[in-house]
C-alpha cells in the first residue's frame, strides 16, 4: 500500500466509524462493518504497481550489499555497482530516448560515456518491490540530455536519486501531492509522469528536464561547488529575456508557458527547459530571444 493509499483508507475508516458511532452501533457491530467496508475498498481500488516501460521485464540484479530492512523499505542501488552491458544500454536508449538517436555518431559516443559516468556516481532509491533496469538508465540520460553542451554535468551535490511508482506526497513547506521535486540532497521523481514526458515528447511536459533544471540550477547557483562559469556568467541574460516572458504569459491570450510555470521564476525556469526541447519552434517564433 502506497502512502496515500493509507491516508485514504485510514480516512474512510475513522470517518465511517465516528458516523456509525453516532447512530448508537456497538463497538462489535462498528468494527466488523468498518472491516467490511474497507475490504470492499480494497477490491474496488487495488493497490497499484511501478509501471513496466517495456515489454520485457528488466529486472535488477541481487544486490547483496542492502540488508533485509533497507528492502522492505525501498531497493538501494550504488550506481557503481550496475554494470550494465553496453548492448542493452544502447538498447534502452533506442527504445526509449529520442534525444539520444537523433545525435551523431561522435555525438552518440560522447552522451553514452557520460551517461555511464552518471549512473555510477549515483545512488539509485526505489521506493517499490520491483524496479527496471530503464530507471537509472532513462533518468541519467535525461540530466545528459540538459547539460550535453556543458563541461560539468556530474551535480555532485545530488548523491541520491528517489524513485516512486506514481505520485507522492511531499511535506515541506505544506502536505501535496508531487510528481517529481528536489530536496536536500535528492532528486525525486514519479516513475509513472517520468514515462509519459518522453512518451508523449512535444506537450511541453516532462518532469525529469524540469527537475534536473532545478538541480542544475542549484548546483551552479546556489550550492556553489564544481560550477559550471560558462551557466553562472549567461544566466542573467536568461533572467532578462525570461522577465519579459514572464510577464508577457501574465497576459490574456498567451499560453506557451503552464500556469504552475507562472507562479514564480524558479519554475518559470524548469519550464523554459521544457518548452525548448519540447516546443522549440513556437518558443523561438513567440520569443526568439529566448529561445
Amino acid at each position: 500500500m502506497t502512502k496515500i493509499q493509507a491516508i485514504v483508507f485510514f480516512g474512510v475508516f475513522g470517518i465511517l466509524f465516528l458516523y456509525l458511532h453516532s447512530l448508537h452501533y456497538k463497538e462489535g457491530e462498528l468494527v466488523m462493518i468498518c472491516v467490511i467496508g474497507l475490504g470492499v475498498l480494497f477490491m474496488l481500488f487495488p493497490v497499484a504497481h511501478v509501471s513496466e516501460s517495456t515489454e520485457e521485464n528488466l529486472a535488477y540484479p541481487e544486490d547483496e550489499n542492502n540488508n533485509e530492512e533497507e528492502q522492505q523499505q525501498a531497493l538501494v542501488y550504488e550506481g557503481d555497482s550496475l554494470h550494465f552491458p553496453d548492448d542493452e544500454m544502447v538498447k534502452v536508449l533506442n527504445r526509449h530516448f529520442p534525444y539520444y538517436t537523433k545525435l551523431g555518431y561522435d555525438d552518440k559516443l560522447k552522451f553514452f560515456h557520460r551517461l555511464k559516468n552518471f549512473i555510477s556516481e549515483k545512488t539509485f532509491v526505489i521506493h517499490d518491490e520491483s524496479g527496471f533496469k530503464e530507471m537509472p538508465i532513462l533518468i541519467s540520460a535525461s540530466a545528459i540530455q540538459i547539460s550535453f553542451g556543458l563541461e560539468k554535468y556530474l551535480l555532485p551535490f545530488f548523491s541520491q536519486i528517489h524513485i516512486f511508482p506514481e505520485e507522492f506526497i511531499g511535506y515541506h513547506p505544506t502536505i501535496r501531492l508531487l510528481e517529481g521535486n528536489v530536496s536536500n540532497h535528492c532528486i525525486n521523481l514519479s516513475w509513472k509522469h517520468f514515462l509519459d514526458g518522453y512518451k508523449f515528447p512535444d506537450n511541453g511536459q516532462n518532469v525529469g528536464l524540469h527537475e534536473f533544471a532545478h538541480a542544475f540550477y542549484y548546483q551552479y547557483l546556489e550550492a556553489g561547488e564544481n560550477v559550471e562559469q560558462d551557466f553562472v556568467a549567461r544566466f542573467p541574460l536568461f533572467d532578462a529575456c525570461g522577465n519579459k516572458a514572464f510577464l508577457q504569459e501574465q497576459q490574456p491570450g498567451n499560453d506557451l508557458y503552464s500556469d504552475y510555470a507562472l507562479t514564480n521564476f524558479q519554475e518559470f525556469w524548469a519550464e523554459s527547459v521544457e518548452v525548448f526541447f519540447e516546443k522549440p519552434v513556437l518558443l523561438k517564433a513567440i520569443y526568439p530571444d529566448l529561445f
